[in-house]
């Protein structure tokens, strides 16, 4: 006699946002690995802050709100989760471990990008620099004008640092790391620069990627797709492209207008300068579902963000449509695709336009494809170590918060 099948896994997703309101990466994921996991027979709900009073938050609340653990708290003993995969705290509070704990539920955070270390997200200073690292001074320098709202920059940079802020926001870090059973991260880079043990788990392609038709003769066109962010660096691809041939190329920017330091100014600019520029087409957002379109249109993605790039899902997709990539030479582009792109020096007009010339002279001709992991494969790989962290010892806080204090503020590392 066959044995009963085991009761279906209990998830809650936890995200800053979800689809169709959101259409970031990481909501894009989490959205896909919950719809993955419940055709595979578990049972999966999600929580984000979304319905949490839109307020300016004071910049204690932007990590510790109480308000954002006690509505998790009720949708947590509603939804009685077995795991609460935690996927981004913005807008919430790095307590809602601690609340899932406490309410018997195992805890599984992947790291999407640097945010638990680093209050900006992306290890990237006001003046666009990558940091070397959190150091209670650096990031008290760096977050005074959040520190001190609502006081101007001016005025916040000339008055004492809030190391107070910075240790307590420090402090939330640590105590969320002694209720997080397993970390993922889809980076081997990134664990190492927040001082966490980490289990690799690259990310998947979200949706199906059919290669894209062989293409006709014509000028070379070159695609831009991802959120219109100064760390994106839209704006390097462009000027490159003004210094190319007349008419050997065509240009299209395409994504959202997101504000940084909570201001649109570096999207206006741009605008303004690709209408200046021929060949340039600056769209706007397009939806998950028009982005093979938009790839099979192109002949070679340009990829020349600044940051730290923690491991994008634009390179997945276009790798497997067979579409050449050209891209910074930064964390996470190489785990990616390896050998399969081209990489260049980030933020170097000059080094831009030397690719892009190299990518004309090879014409519109396609690449073999390269495929990633599909979803249902992932979201199994995923369940394999929600049974495994389930299956664990006894539920009681990890032991041993972050190992030392800040580093000292020492000479830029290289990176």
């Amino acid at each position: 006699m066959n044995p009963p099948p085991a009761p279906a896994l209990r998830i809650l997703h936890v995200a800053h946002g979800w689809p169709p309101h959101d259409l970031g990466g990481t909501e894009l994921y989490a959205a896909a690995v919950a719809e993955a996991q419940a055709r595979a027979g578990a049972t999966v709900t999600h929580w984000t802050p979304a319905a949490l009073p839109k307020r300016r938050l004071p910049f204690r609340e932007t990590f510790a709100r109480a308000e954002a653990d006690a509505a998790f708290g009720v949708a947590c003993a509603a939804a009685r989760p077995e795991i609460v995969h935690v996927h981004h705290l913005t807008g919430a509070s790095m307590g809602i471990p601690a609340v899932a704990r406490g309410l018997g539920a195992r805890v599984v955070l992947t790291l999407h990008d640097a945010w638990l270390a680093c209050a900006r997200g992306q290890l990237v200073d006001r003046t666009g620099a990558r940091c070397p690292g959190p150091s209670e001074d650096r990031c008290a320098r760096c977050l005074a004008p959040a520190l001190w709202a609502p006081l101007p920059p001016a005025v916040a940079d000339r008055l004492p640092l809030r190391r107070d802020l910075v240790l307590a926001r420090r402090g939330a870090f640590d105590q969320l790391r002694t209720h997080v059973d397993r970390f993922l991260s889809p980076s081997q880079h990134l664990p190492a620069r927040l001082g966490l043990d980490a289990t690799w788990l690259p990310l998947p392609l979200l949706r199906p990627m059919a290669p894209a038709p062989v293409s006709v003769p014509g000028p070379v066109r070159f695609l831009f797709l991802g959120g219109l962010l100064p760390t994106k660096g839209p704006r390097v691809a462009l000027e490159a492209f003004a210094r190319l041939p007349a008419g050997a190329a065509t240009l299209r920017i395409v994504g959202p207008s997101l504000p940084y330091d909570g201001r649109l100014a570096y999207v206006d600019a741009l605008r303004a300068r690709a209408a200046e520029v021929p060949g340039v087409t600056l769209d706007g957002p397009c939806a998950p579902e028009e982005v093979h379109g938009f790839l099979t249109e192109a002949d070679v993605l340009v990829f020349p963000s600044t940051w730290e790039e923690n491991s994008p899902l634009v390179l997945r997709e276009a790798a497997a449509a067979g579409v050449r990539i050209v891209a910074s030479d930064v964390p996470g582009v190489t785990e990616v695709l390896g050998s399969a792109a081209i990489r260049v020096e980030p933020g170097s007009v000059e080094a831009w336009r030397t690719a892009m010339a190299a990518e004309i002279r090879r014409g519109r001709e396609r690449v073999a494809p390269f495929a990633s992991e599909g979803i249902d494969a992932h979201a199994a790989r995923l369940l394999e170590i929600y049974r495994e962290v389930r299956g664990a010892t006894p539920l009681g806080p990890r032991p041993g918060p972050f190992p030392g204090p800040f580093p000292g503020d020492g000479p830029p590392a290289v990176l």
